[in-house]
């Protein structure tokens, strides 16, 4: 069984993840004083080491979007790819906003290409992969359509994409 594991990164943003970390060496560092400090290692971890993905099975043809929980708990529900009936390729652009103690504002932009999987009234998507080039999302979604759809030709034709 093949399986490709497309790990999406952090759930939470840049600023979050760095006081996730934060509370967890606080939590380590006053242990000794009290347990309750783990009250905050706990929380700390949950937000330090959450992340998303998505795992493809091409033998079984199936997707699976997951959250992985504190680093090693994984939640998420298997998918058959019959449900759905297209690709789409689409722009998203993220933007995480910190501020330092003068009150500036410090704004960073992450912008991605995503391979989407849409159902034919497109209200079930499931995120397959991301890319920095919109020619890498095409290249893998003619690789994938072969795969997971196979008979299929019209398939690049009915895809969506981004202008």
């Amino acid at each position: 069984m093949e399986l490709r594991n497309n790990n999406f990164g952090k759930f939470f943003g840049p600023s979050f993840t760095y006081a996730g970390y934060a509370l967890i060496a606080a939590g380590l560092l006053t242990m000794s004083y009290s347990l309750t400090s783990l009250f905050l290692v706990i929380p700390g971890m949950f937000i330090a080491f959450t992340y998303t993905g998505t795992i493809i099975d091409t033998e079984n043809k199936r997707v699976k979007p997951y959250t992985t929980l504190f680093g090693f708990i994984r939640t998420g529900k298997w998918i058959d790819v019959s449900q759905f009936s297209r690709f789409s390729i689409s722009k998203s652009t993220r933007r995480y906003t910190s501020y330092s103690r003068a009150n500036l504002r410090f704004d960073m932009n992450v912008s991605e290409i995503n391979l989407l999987l849409i159902n034919n009234d497109g209200t079930r998507k499931v995120v397959l992969n991301k890319y920095s080039k919109f020619e890498d999302a095409r290249r893998e979604m003619e690789k994938l359509s072969k795969i997971l759809f196979p008979g299929d030709e019209n398939l690049s034709n009915k895809s969506t994409e981004m202008p």
